[in-house]
């Protein structure tokens, strides 16, 4: 993988023209303003010969822009596109990573604007390996032709079927689309699912089923339709009189041309509005306005590559883009013309390595997870396999600690980018630069520094960086308290380590040595085995001279928090609407006179449906859960119907956090099902809801379970024990010192940060430059965008050794930048500075007092809502100290 990262301090001044056409037009110019851009990093990948997938970050003045690209060579002869959809029909939306998987692609962008009702469908044209699967409309399109031009452009369609016994003719206004009242003729093959429509939504549609050119069959009001998936077999379907003239046993002549001719592209979809016609921005059709997640293709000047483009947006960091900043997005890219496609929620771009098994979403989905779609554009590689080309080394952490182990992947590929079988026996592995040995394919480090690991295979070399850190000095674990059933197994969690200058890296957990208190059980292989007896104890984890304590309780305490005795304090929701259902009391019971049951009718609706028992205790919204349950457990009688039996906690952040009881309830009798609480709660919790879903189209349940006895599991108390204290990383320059001759001292009191007037100024006390930079609107940007340019010039530029930056706000955390990938930023470039021999200090308000030591940077906080604290900082020749007083 390669990376590029550049600063780019440049501004084009113009003034912005919008406007909203409902046909082409292309006379009024549009222009955007750019914003200035403080950071870009690039990192790019080779997904196939032809076929580069790039990842780009630019920080702007405006916010992150976070854009992925897919850049595809129209001269290869090995690369080609195709429509992606579900294999059960159009309707049944999909992500796109499902429809890159299921279809052998490589890579998948989300495709044309979609509607909802009566059913799923795209807007636009789909032509996918040169068959029409979904008709074109009056919106633009993005085609690829035989000889591989991409064309933008506007599509016209001639689709006529005619009998040939009478000679009469039925104009056909759509292929595998709907319109509400059904009162043009549309035509549904195979593509479309499994059935027509029938009388599912009127019992006057009149439905005409064609096979192999002859008509089988007629119906009026009638069932659906079994589409065949073989041969020449489609459905035409309207509200009115104009397929009475066709008969069971007519000949059927069916033409379905397009202009430009279908015969003569291999792929074409539609999209929204050209954005760039030319080289110049431009607004066709239809305008989404405002900053939104947004997806493209764009084509550069002389038609031999292609840019499928995600941007995301509605996001803390991303904020999306305008439809016209879009268009100049694209041009930046390359491209000459370009296209919209649908975006907002439905933007996703997801690639497929030939040696990866599932497609990665490059992106981040607006709506925290992909929206099903349509359709989508694929990217396809049938590169021939050669001769190996090059090794590549991975790695799950490329930093480690000094007396520990890294695993070392070692890939092989071809020069098309093809994954090569490598004989693990034939790979030599070497380091340069630190010193260690190799165990098969794992490293363990013996000297700090940076280094290089080193792979030949055949004559082929392949290398990595690896950083090797001191000794572990902090030692810690993602799971400080175990609680765990008699006779049971617990993967020990991962385990990261701290060095001296709080640089932190991932420990593999047979690097660590544990020692197991109060006869709780043992751990093999980073799996701990818990005794048969309900006691309590600790392991305490050693790395050299670091230690990490983890909490163990076995066995857990019961209490019943719901008996489901009466029905007052439930209601019931579904989703979608049109599902149906309700919650009423049940004479049958496992535990009690009553249990509550839980009724739901998923017959209508396609993809997930759910019904939901809600929690409504004295008309509170959830049942809050005493103290700090860790798991949950009741009794349920299912339907055989094989549903998804979930509930919804939300916990004292607001956050919800779903858990499931069990994943396929195909049972009718009763049992006993459990779900853990996730870990990462903040407790009280409240139970909101209780509920049973589907996610499979095809399958249309409709019944009732019964729910009982509803139980909060507690840990068993752990008592009193000696155990050894676990280790931290002690700042060495906290510390209190007198000043020396020739020295100074200087303070910043917490009094001095709150106030949100100030703008970034810089102070120079001998060698130490004071940085003062306002943060009061929970980021840098936000407050003042202007502050990175003179920021990150200073850091770079000036010769003063020692830096104090001063903000009013913290930068991490709950209360920190509300921009996180800010406070990244923020925090990399203080360690460039720091590699390049300067001191970093960071004094931050916040609402506790105290310091951090993060990779050689020192993070001190004063409590600004009190503001009686203050740091000293003491300056002796190149030694600078400091202490908080509290």
């Amino acid at each position: 993988m390669k990376k590029r990262t550049k600063k780019i301090f440049i501004s084009v001044l113009a003034a912005a023209t919008i406007y909203t056409s409902t046909g082409p037009v292309f006379a009024n110019q549009i222009v955007v303003t750019m914003p200035q851009t403080i950071y870009e990093s690039t990192d790019s990948q080779n997904l196939s010969s032809g076929v580069v997938h790039e990842k780009i970050q630019k920080f702007t003045h405006a916010g992150w822009w976070n854009i992925n690209v897919i850049r595809i060579d129209l001269t290869n002869q090995y690369t080609e596109l195709k429509g992606l959809f579900n294999p059960n029909g159009i309707p049944n939306r999909d992500k796109v990573s499902s429809m890159v998987d299921k279809s052998g692609a490589i890579a998948g962008i989300n495709g044309d604007y979609f509607n909802y009702q009566p059913l799923p469908f795209s807007l636009g044209v789909l032509i996918s390996d040169g068959e029409v699967i979904s008709s074109p409309n009056h919106l633009p399109t993005l085609s690829i032709t035989n000889s591989n031009q991409a064309i933008i452009d506007y599509f016209d369609k001639t689709m006529v079927a005619t009998n040939m016994y009478k000679g009469t003719q039925s104009t056909i206004t759509y292929v595998n689309k709907l319109s509400t009242y059904m009162d043009s003729i549309t035509l549904l093959n195979k593509h479309w699912g499994q059935k027509s429509i029938g009388n599912r939504f009127h019992n006057d549609l009149v439905e005409v089923l064609v096979v192999d050119g002859i008509v089988q069959e007629k119906r009026k009001g009638g069932a659906p339709f079994d589409i065949p998936k073989t041969g020449d077999a489609y459905v035409l379907a309207v509200r009115n009189t104009t397929l009475d003239h066709f008969e069971a046993g007519d000949s059927v002549n069916l033409q379905l041309s397009t202009t430009p001719n279908v015969e003569s592209l291999k792929f074409a979809i539609g999209g929204g509005s050209i954005i760039l016609k030319n080289g110049e921005l431009s607004l066709t059709d239809i305008n989404s306005k405002g900053d939104a997640p947004r997806t493209g293709i764009g084509v550069n000047k002389d038609s031999t590559e292609l840019i499928l483009v995600t941007i995301d947006g509605r996001d803390t960091s991303f904020n999306g883009v305008s439809q016209e900043m879009f268009g100049a997005i694209l041009r930046d890219l390359g491209a000459y013309n370009a296209i919209n496609l649908d975006g907002g929620g439905s933007t996703t771009m997801a690639i497929k390595p030939k040696d990866e098994e599932k497609s990665i979403v490059v992106n981040k989905p607006s709506e925290g997870t992909e929206r099903l779609v349509v359709n989508g554009v694929g990217v396809f590689s049938d590169a021939p396999i050669g001769e190996l080309s090059y090794l590549k080394l991975t790695t799950d952490d490329d930093q480690m600690f000094i007396e520990t182990t890294r695993a070392i992947k070692v890939k092989g590929y071809d020069e098309n980018h093809n994954p090569k079988d490598l004989d693990e026996s034939k790979i030599k592995l070497s380091v340069s630069g630190v010193e260690g040995e190799f165990e098969g394919n794992k490293f363990k480090a013996t000297s700090s520094g940076n280094g290089k690991i080193i792979a030949e295979y055949d004559g082929v070399v392949g290398e990595m960086n690896i950083e090797v850190l001191g000794p572990v000095i902090d030692l810690a674990t993602d799971t400080t308290r175990i609680n765990v059933e008699p006779n049971s197994q617990h993967k020990i969690g991962e385990f990261y380590g701290k060095d001296k200058n709080g640089t932190k890296a991932k420990i593999y957990t047979e690097d660590v040595v544990f020692n197991v208190l109060g006869g709780i059980g043992e751990i093999k292989d980073g799996i701990f085995n818990s005794t048969d007896q309900v006691v309590s104890g600790a392991i305490s984890a050693y790395v050299g001279n670091s230690v990490e304590n983890i909490l163990v309780s076995i066995g857990s305490q019961g209490k019943l928090v719901h008996g489901f005795e009466q029905l007052e304090g439930f209601n019931f929701t579904s989703y979608p609407s049109i599902v149906t259902g309700n919650v009423t009391l049940s004479d049958e019971s496992h535990e009690g006179n009553h249990s509550l049951s839980l009724n739901y009718n998923f017959t209508q609706g396609t993809n997930t449906r759910a019904a939901y028992a809600n929690f409504t205790p004295n008309g509170a919204t959830g049942l809050k859960l005493p103290e700090q349950p860790k798991k949950l457990g009741l009794w349920v009688k299912g339907d055989g119907s094989g549903t998804w039996l979930r509930g919804a906690l939300k916990d004292a952040s607001g956050k919800e956090h779903l858990i499931d009881f069990v994943k396929t309830l195909d049972s009718t009798e009763w049992q006993y099902v459990t779900a853990n609480v996730p870990n990462n709660v903040s407790y009280p919790v409240t139970l909101e809801k209780i509920y049973v879903a589907e996610t499979d189209s095809l399958k249309k349940p409709s019944g009732s379970i019964l729910l009982d006895g509803l139980t909060a599991y507690y840990p068993s108390p752990i008592g009193n024990m000696e155990l050894p204290t676990p280790t931290v990383v002690k700042d060495e320059l906290e510390t209190q010192q007198a000043v020396g001759e020739n020295g100074f001292s200087f303070k910043v009191a917490a009094n001095t940060l709150i106030d949100g007037t100030n703008a970034y100024n810089v102070t120079k006390q001998n060698d130490v430059l004071l940085i003062n930079i306002n943060s009061s609107k929970s980021g840098i940007r936000a407050t003042n965008a202007n502050q990175w340019t003179t920021l990150i010039k200073d850091l770079e530029t000036r010769s003063e050794t020692s830096f104090v930056l001063s903000l009013p706000t913290s930068i991490f955390g709950s209360n920190g930048f509300t921009d996180k990938l800010e406070a990244e930023l923020l925090h990399s470039k203080l360690v460039e500075a720091k590699e390049r021999g300067k001191n970093i200090f960071v004094v931050h308000g916040g609402n506790s007092t105290g310091s951090e030591l993060i990779d050689g940077i020192r993070y001190i906080s004063l409590d600004t809502v009190q503001k009686k604290n203050e740091v000293q900082f003491v300056v002796n020749g190149d030694i600078i100290t400091y202490q908080i007083s509290k």
